[in-house]
Order: structure tokens, then sequence, then C-alpha cells
């Protein structure tokens, strides 16, 4: 009786709540909401009920299999830590959320904080095309350059693209699971999680053990977006899960991109979609990292076209230069009615674009020319 009265820990209860209670339970955080954590697991143990006289029958029929669980041997047998608010390693960016997790449980060297300062969420179909793994794999091996690490689920699609061509750039990842960390979801990417725990992080508010489930899937998303100063929607349909990464980035205040593709494609309409609801059009590492880096260090170059020699032409030379036919000559006295220009004006003009190379002198006129590079 006197371990029952004993008061908990905010870290112990943190814990048994996260096996007791699933973090999308409406009713469960409204009551934490009210009472905070510690409190109410203290209330649910020690007679099932509030001060106010809600009923905790779901969390305290359920207490007795969480209390035998020894938390401190499971995460020594996988090689994981647990986090709760407060501590070092917290990711500061969850307390964004309405409802933060619990606390995390973290697999693999890296510190999450550190990690997810300079970061970026790459998201998409699980049905992607090989556009799609593409622009993937080019926008992770860019970003690993400029010393930003990915952040994804770890699911088919694009999420894996991003994850694996991270690590083949030698950087950092972190993968967020719906399920436990030591249940690997979907199985296929078994050696993935593996290999992103060698040097990376694999994160989740489940506990080891927990199965993936639809509705964790999508609580699972909301870490995600807050992990991050930004989330790229690379490939998604109009229903992809993926754009509900998006919309939580979007109501944190986080930035948010998306990758355009083929009008005729259903699996770019999701993300043609977010474009229109106001998300940033982005095509490459060096765009992302412009909206979401440092101010005046990760500034995109901006995109011209191939310089032509006509570039940099006098307006009345130009006038001359766009009436010269290129596989037809063109009379000086044609060029002079349709220039506007009088003769000594057009034949200045005609002798500075052939030193230039971009017009020849034929016999009955003139001809456009390629020009010197």
């Amino acid at each position: 009786m006197t371990e029952l009265l004993r008061p908990l820990t905010d870290r112990a209860a943190r814990l048994l709540l996260s096996r007791v209670a699933e973090p999308y339970d409406e009713k469960v955080q409204e009551l934490v909401a009210a009472h905070g954590v510690a409190d109410l697991v203290g209330y649910a143990i020690r007679d099932g009920r509030t001060p106010e006289g809600d009923r905790l029958d779901r969390l305290r029929s359920r207490l007795p299999t969480a209390r035998d669980v020894d938390e401190r041997q499971i995460c020594g047998s996988l090689g994981a830590r647990v986090l709760v608010p407060g501590d070092e390693e917290w990711p500061t960016g969850l307390d964004d959320l309405q409802h933060p997790p619990w606390c995390l449980w973290v697999r693999g060297p890296l510190g999450v904080p550190e990690a997810t300062v300079r970061s970026v969420a790459m998201v998409g179909s699980r049905a992607s095309t090989a556009y799609g793994d593409e622009v993937t794999a080019r926008m992770a091996y860019g970003l690993v350059e400029r010393g930003f690490t990915t952040v994804s689920g770890a699911a088919y699609g694009i999420d894996a693209a991003a994850h694996r061509a991270t690590l083949r750039a030698d950087g950092l990842t972190v993968a967020v699971l719906a399920g436990g960390i030591d249940v690997p979801y979907p199985r296929a990417n078994t050696d993935l999680l593996v290999a992103i725990a060698r040097t990376g992080a694999v994160v989740s508010e489940t506990p080891p053990g927990g199965a993936p489930a639809r509705m964790r899937f999508l609580a699972r998303n909301r870490i995600i977006a807050a992990l991050t100063p930004g989330t790229v929607v690379v490939e998604a349909n109009l229903r992809s899960g993926a754009r509900s990464t998006a919309r939580e980035a979007r109501d944190l205040g986080r930035h948010v991109m998306a990758v355009p593709g083929p009008v005729t494609s259903a699996m770019s309409s999701g993300c043609h979609e977010e474009i229109r609801l106001g998300s940033t059009l982005v095509t490459d590492a060096a765009e992302v990292a412009d909206l979401v880096g440092r101010i005046g260090e990760d500034m995109a170059p901006v995109k011209r076209g191939e310089d032509r020699p006509e570039d940099s032409l006098e307006p009345e030379t130009r006038r001359v230069w766009q009436w010269l036919r290129p596989r037809a000559s063109t009379s000086v006295d044609e060029l002079m009615i349709r220039s506007g220009l009088d003769l000594g004006e057009v034949l200045v003009a005609l002798a500075e674009l052939e030193q230039l190379g971009l017009a020849d002198h034929l016999l009955d006129g003139w001809k456009r020319a390629g020009g010197r590079r």
C-alpha cells in the first residue's frame, strides 16, 4: 500500500501512461491538460477517478500490466533510451505540438535535438514512381552536402528512398516509427532500419513491442513535422498520408514545400494541390536549403537560361538582328524598313553583328548566324 501511495516521478508517470493510453485519445488528452501526467496517473493508481469524479477505469485496468514492465531492462537489451520533456536530449520542437508525446524511445547514437536543428522532413507516396525516387535521391544527396539531417517515416516509397540516399551519401537520418522501435515496419525495410540505428536515430512514442496501426501512423506524422524546420512532399496523390504531415507542419508554422510533377501523374496530384494551398514549389536541394537554412549562408543560386551572344546587344543592333533570317538572306533595304532605322544605323549594326559572328554577309544580303561562344 505504501508503494501505491508514493508520488510518481514525472518520468515514471509518462512511461506508464504511454503503455496504457494512446497519444491520440482525446479524452486522455483533455485529462492530461487538466491535471498533468503525474497527477492523472496517480489518480488512476489510487482510486480510479479524478477529484472532479471523472472515472479512469480504462487506465486503471491496464496499469497492473504496465507496472510489471521493466523499462530499464528493455532499454538495455535494445540499446535504447527514453526521453521525456525536460531532458537535455528532448527535442524542444515537439513542445510546439498541441499534444506532445508523453515520452520518446530512441535507438541510435544520433543526438536528436542537435541533428534536427538543421534538418528537413522528406515524405511522400508509398507507391512512388521512378521520377519520385530519383528526385528524392538527388534532393537528399544535396541536403547532406549542405549539412542537413533528413527525417522521414521509414515506409515504402519516398520515405525509404530519402533514408537510403542519405545513408549512401554518408549523411545523418532520423526514422520516426508508428510502432515500437523494436518492431520494424514494413518488414522489408528491416535492414534499412538497422542501418539507420547504426549511425542515426530510430524514434517512436509507441513503447517497444507496440504494433503499427493506422491511427498511430497519423499521430506519428505530427512528430515528423514538429522535429524539423520544414517538410518537403516529394510525390503524393490527393489522399496520401504524407499530406497529413504537411498539414501538421503548416499548423505549426513550419515551412511546407512540394515538388511538382507531370500534371498527368496521379502520384503528383497531391503535390500540386499543396502548391495551390500555398506550399512553396521546390525542385532541388538548393531551393529547400534556401527556405529552411541560415539566412545569407544557404541562398539558392538564381536559375538562368544559357547565356547567348545576342543577350548583350544594344537596342538598335538587336532590332536589326531580330529581322535577320537564319536560312535566307535579307536585303539592307528590307532591314531599314522593318527595323525603322536609317541606312547608317543599319550598316553599323550589321558590322557589329558580323564581328560577333551573329550575321553573315551574302551576295544578295545578310543572314543570321550562330554567334561566337
